[in-house]
């Protein structure tokens, strides 16, 4: 392919090659040292929103290779994690659906999000019985660390389930 080019091509994710219905991908070659492929549609919706680049790195003469599979939209099934192609002080960005399970009555709780290598929290939201956490007056308090979520309010939500989205970097990267 010359490089500046692009064309549609079928392509699959990785994690789905051989499970996926119609995909249609765009390939851009920009020279011999970047390419990227974006998904721009597909007949399984959660098989939208992802990409890949390939990239050769300086001081290296070994050929290009594909970087890890990223998302733009990534689907958000609850407990599976997601790198996205967003970046925090130039380290990829993951994203991870939590369900809290029921909200404290007037005290904390703790659940562990399950995130290996956890950094840095980036930025969070969360529902509590359908509406906004952030802003519900039952809640006092929300810590987010390396292995745990603790929960804290004022009223009894007990009947409320939580489920949040966090947003991460990794000591990995």
């Amino acid at each position: 392919m010359p490089d500046k080019t692009a064309k549609l091509v079928r392509a699959y994710p990785p994690a789905v090659h051989g499970n996926a219905g119609t995909t249609i991908s765009l390939l851009y070659k920009g020279d011999a040292n970047y390419a990227v492929l974006s998904n721009i549609g597909s007949a399984d919706v959660g098989l939208c929103g992802w990409r890949m680049f390939k990239l050769r790195y300086p001081s290296s003469s070994s050929p290009a290779v594909w970087m890890p599979f990223e998302w733009e939209n990534p689907p958000m099934k609850i407990g599976v994690e997601y790198r996205t192609s967003e970046r925090y002080n130039s380290k990829p960005v993951y994203a991870k659906a939590i369900s809290f399970g029921q909200a404290p009555n007037a005290t904390y709780k703790d659940v562990s999000h399950g995130i290996e290598n956890f950094s840095q929290l980036v930025s969070y939201t969360g529902m509590m019985g359908g509406a906004n956490l952030i802003e519900a007056p039952a809640l006092d308090n929300i810590q987010i660390n390396a292995s745990n979520i603790r929960i804290t309010t004022n009223t009894d939500v007990s009947a409320s389930y939580v489920y949040l989205v966090l947003r991460y970097t990794k000591t990995t990267d």
